[in-house]
């Protein structure tokens, strides 16, 4: 495996037990509800788009052009 040494690497398991504890804390406040957290993700969006602090990429449509096929004979 190209990045073993990272599963090793007891700091880094901290990090990912950090990063694992606040997504629990997360989903925990919005009652384990996906609708509350997604909507609660996008507001942290909005926020730090508006800070003007980071760079965000847009994201394509949300409905991908259907391909264009030619029809059979």
């Amino acid at each position: 495996m190209k990045n073993a040494h990272l599963i090793n690497n007891e700091e880094m398991s901290e990090v990912v037990k950090e990063v694992r504890e606040i997504r629990h804390k997360i989903s925990a406040e919005c009652g384990h509800d996906l609708e509350r957290l997604i909507a609660y993700h996008r507001e942290i969006e909005k926020e730090l788009r508006k800070s003007g602090k980071y760079k965000f990429v847009e994201s394509p449509n949300d409905k991908p052009e259907p391909l264009k096929t030619e029809a059979a004979d």
